[in-house]
């Protein structure tokens, strides 16, 4: 009879909680999120045999399709490897983008600029997801460019992998951890970026028994006499650090965070580890990413709790409950297995990601979740898309603010120091990129052309800004790159300019014409228009 009455108390307990989690309210602001893998074509571009436009047609279908399920901000993998999707002076184009590394697109664009433009034009953050240390993920299939990183400090790289012979960045040289944070600020400086994001890629978990061969660099760089553990996780806490540091002193508007693995460490390797048996981040990929929360160093962390409810050996529940009390006061969003829908018998319920989501909305400490992978809200796995979009998500959310973030006006106006120290807060205080001009059109005007163009008209805080302007540039032939100063022809406030069909070149040249704000922060610049000149 006890026994009975404890079932049946269980029972009800149970139902009360069911109950509690179907009733709850839609909240104000949330995260709500998605990763989009651009590695091995998982997620977008879907074949890296697209045209330019084609890219564009389909990352505009992705984007809608998440933005009518709820969906407000995304991570991009714009740097899977030491190969990117944007214009670079440190790493070529990605083969995953355009079939053959180093090739651009054609027609050219700046997929990641166009990505940003595509996504503020409909209020989604964008995050620019990299992956630090993976520099080419298949030694023996991918054919990197004559001048690769890998080419260049051969020495910085360590092949590794038992099936896939992989080249890693080795994250115990100071000077190719130097190279990482400086190819993360050129996004940082030259895009509005909203968040710079890494997952779990960090030190490679080991294969086949073998460790990470690093016992050089162990021997040369480990002036404290550290085991190799410590060593390592020194290593990645000094580069979360100094990345830390020169975000926050270039925008310290840009969110920073990390998806690490679900696990932080196991109680049976530390007291004060989760009640699990998972792979864990800090013992297994030297990431001590509770120590990154506690110093301040990450603004959140994402971790990916990619099992269910209940999962014995790592319990959706207890992790979720873990993160919560270690996260010092920093943001908490978590990442969802969407992509094990249907892969086993415990993800077949199509409850599960539901349920989750609304565990998530029981602890204040979580501001949010993030799906794991794109296709698999794309493809409305089980129903996934339809239950965030008629249920989960149908009320529009905020995104959460971070408190430690916000400047008052005042101290603005007053361009006080912020921090201590020599930054200053009129950095904040930034407009918004202006995106390329449209239009742009060339009429015979006489012995003249005409070159004219226009602002969207959803660039008013452009067009209302009088410090700002127009760089025309002129390229020899077909435009085919990023446009630098020496390619300058002129600048104007106005928007056309006439100039003379006698130019100094025979042949053809090309013009492109881009906005530059009173802060000087050029846009894209529109698409190229060419015009066959006569010699003087």
């Amino acid at each position: 009879m006890i026994r009975l009455k404890h079932i049946f108390f269980q029972f009800v307990l149970t139902g009360i909680l069911n109950f509690t989690l179907l009733a709850q309210s839609i909240p104000e602001k949330e995260l709500r999120a998605v990763w989009i893998t651009t590695a091995f074509n998982i997620d977008w571009p879907s074949s890296s045999n697209l045209s330019a436009d084609e890219q564009k047609k389909e990352f505009i279908n992705l984007l809608e399709a998440h933005q009518r399920n709820g969906i407000n901000a995304i991570f991009v993998q714009v740097r899977p490897a030491a190969e990117v999707f944007y214009e670079s002076k440190y790493e070529p184009w990605s083969h995953w983008l355009t079939g053959l590394q180093g090739k651009a697109p054609v027609p050219y664009y700046d997929p990641l600029r166009f990505m940003l433009d595509e996504c503020h034009k409909r209020n989604i953050e964008f995050h620019a997801w990299i992956n630090p240390f993976r520099a080419v993920s298949n030694i023996d299939r991918v054919k990197v460019v004559s001048d690769h990183i890998t080419k260049q400090r051969p020495e910085w790289f360590i092949t590794y992998g038992e099936e896939v012979r992989k080249l890693y960045f080795n994250p115990g040289i100071p000077e190719a951890r130097a190279y990482i944070v400086s190819m993360i600020m050129d996004i940082a400086g030259r895009y509005n970026v909203d968040g710079i994001h890494f997952d779990d890629y960090f030190y490679p978990t080991k294969e086949g028994g073998i460790d990470f061969p690093d016992n050089s660099s162990f021997r040369q760089y480990n002036p404290n006499s550290l085991s190799k553990a410590d060593w390592r996780r020194e290593n990645l806490n000094d580069f979360i650090m100094t990345l830390h540091d020169s975000i926050d002193q270039l925008n310290p508007q840009i969110k920073f965070g990390v998806g690490p693995s679900g696990v932080w460490r196991n109680k049976s390797s530390d007291p004060e580890g989760s009640n699990t048996r998972g792979l864990s981040s800090y013992d297994e990929q030297y990431a001590d990413v509770r120590k990154w929360l506690r110093e301040g160093w990450i603004d959140y962390v994402a971790p990916q709790i990619y099992w269910t409810i209940g999962y014995k050996i790592a319990d959706y529940k207890e992790l979720v409950d873990w993160w919560s009390r270690n996260v010092y006061g920093k943001h908490l969003y978590i990442g969802h297995g969407t992509h094990r829908i249907n892969t086993t018998n415990d993800w077949k319920n199509p409850s599960e990601i539901p349920d989750q989501i609304r565990l998530n909305r029981t602890f204040p400490e979580v501001k949010g979740s993030i799906f794991y992978s794109s296709s698999s809200l794309i493809n409305n796995k089980n129903g996934i898309s339809d239950s965030l979009r008629n249920n989960l998500f149908y009320a529009n959310a905020e995104i959460p603010e971070m408190n430690w973030k916000k400047i008052s006006q005042e101290d603005v106006s007053q361009n006080k120091p912020a921090n201590n120290s020599t930054k200053y807060y009129k950095r904040l205080n930034r407009l918004p990129e202006p995106m390329a001009p449209v239009n742009f059109t060339a009429t015979k005007v006489g012995k003249e052309i005409l070159l004219k163009w226009e602002m969207d008209k959803s660039q008013q805080r452009f067009l209302t800004d009088t410090g700002s302007f127009y760089k025309v540039y002129r390229f020899k032939g077909t435009y085919t790159g990023y446009p630098a100063e020496e390619n300058l022809f002129l600048s104007t406030k106005k928007p056309f300019i006439m100039i003379s069909k006698k130019g100094i070149f025979k042949k053809k040249y090309s013009f492109i014409v881009a906005a530059v704000n009173s802060q000087n922060s050029e846009g894209w610049p529109s698409s190229p228009i060419i015009i066959k000149m006569k010699e003087k």
